[in-house]
């Protein structure tokens, strides 16, 4: 069986990556926020100067929108929020979300765009293509796509795990080779130890995992099993503690950041749409 360490070469040949970036990294502190950008554009600036390209799906605009509400009120509705004031949150602070990788990004010269989609939007072949197109499109002129769901008319998100498996949908379109999920932990932890490698997710793991911790809906759990859906296409998956510094620099140059999900016996290919949408879309959706 393949080691961690020898993973390493083929992690650091990877052309196309998807950075998955949960609700905790883009709230809370403003100078803790800051401090993460920081290090993301300079990171991913990094990557395209030695020829890769990169994605962004990010969660947060349901977090930033509730944000702007305290703003304004001063305080938020009472009670369990609703499904139709997430909805509100989100389209309240899916601009300011932008703006402010926006207001990052263009230090290091990079152009960037939005692209909010959801399951409804991968239902026929032509949607599909489209989309793969629009992907394709963005990253040959150069321009980063920073993907969320369209979480202001969807409810997908909630049961998605704060766009953990959309993360995983969007690696499998544009065919990356890997998907990077910044979250708040070093990795898979078991009996406060983090596993470096998964060649499969068995039952147990998936049982070991926990839910969410912080303001986003996923939790290891869905990270993991973002991961394993990804496995029969040969995309690997990292999951890294997006608190440390460089978190994705260290990833690609060091054989012990993060857990890795990876089976290099599975070759690398592109899902068809019937695939994305039976074996993405097995969990139950409201």
């Amino acid at each position: 069986m393949k080691t961690r360490k020898e993973f390493l070469n083929s992690i650091q040949k990877a052309k196309l990556i998807v950075v998955k970036i949960g609700s905790a990294r883009v709230s809370g502190e403003e100078s803790k926020i800051n401090d993460f950008l920081y290090d993301l554009v300079g990171d991913i600036r990094s990557l395209r100067d030695q020829g890769k390209e990169v994605i962004l799906v990010s969660s947060g605009a349901i977090a930033q929108g509730k944000k702007l509400l305290v703003n304004q009120n001063g305080n938020l509705p009472n009670g369990k929020t609703t499904l139709a004031e997430k909805q509100a949150f989100a389209a309240m602070g899916q601009n300011k979300l932008l703006n402010l990788y926006e207001s990052f990004f263009s230090r290091v010269n990079i152009p960037i765009a939005q692209i909010l989609f959801g399951r409804k939007d991968l239902n026929e072949e032509k949607s599909f293509t489209n989309l793969k197109q629009t992907f394709r499109q963005l990253l040959d002129w150069g321009i980063l796509p920073i993907v969320n769901e369209n979480d202001s008319v969807s409810t997908e998100e909630i049961n998605l795990g704060d766009n953990d498996i959309l993360s995983a949908i969007v690696a499998s379109i544009v065919g990356a080779d890997l998907l990077l999920v910044l979250t708040g932990v070093d990795g898979f932890l078991k009996e406060n130890s983090k596993i470096d490698l998964f060649t499969e997710i068995s039952k147990e793991t998936e049982n070991l995992a926990t839910g969410p911790s912080g303001p986003g809906t996923g939790g290891m759990f869905t990270k993991i099993n973002a991961a394993k859906l990804l496995l029969p296409f040969g995309i690997k998956t990292g999951i890294v503690n997006g608190e440390e510094k460089h978190a994705i620099s260290q990833f690609f140059e060091k054989e012990n950041i993060g857990t890795l999900v990876a089976n290099e016996s599975f070759p690398h290919r592109i899902p068809t749409t019937s695939e994305i949408q039976t074996h993405f879309f097995s969990l139950p959706s409201e």
